[in-house]
């Protein structure tokens, strides 16, 4: 990964992750691949996922379409 899109990519992950928060949502720990990065929301679990082709980068996922809704401890053993 080059330093331009490792700088991309973080900026990218730095505007999803306000994104998320925004609507309640706590992000874990990001895991990239080639081209993609996500990270998902450790208390309801709403996926976020960043996309970092060179010409128009992307960002989707539940985690920004929905507010956080935490799993209840009855609802985890379930």
């Amino acid at each position: 990964m080059t330093d331009l899109v490792f700088h991309q990519l973080a900026a990218l992950q730095h505007i999803a992750a306000y994104s998320a928060t925004v609507r309640g949502h706590e992000l874990g720990v990001w895991h990239t691949t080639e081209g993609c990065s996500r990270a998902c929301c450790i208390r309801c679990r709403a996926e976020l996922r960043v996309y970092f082709p060179a010409l128009q980068p992307e960002v989707d996922g539940t985690a920004i379409g929905r507010p956080c809704a935490p799993r209840t401890a009855a609802g985890k053993a379930a």
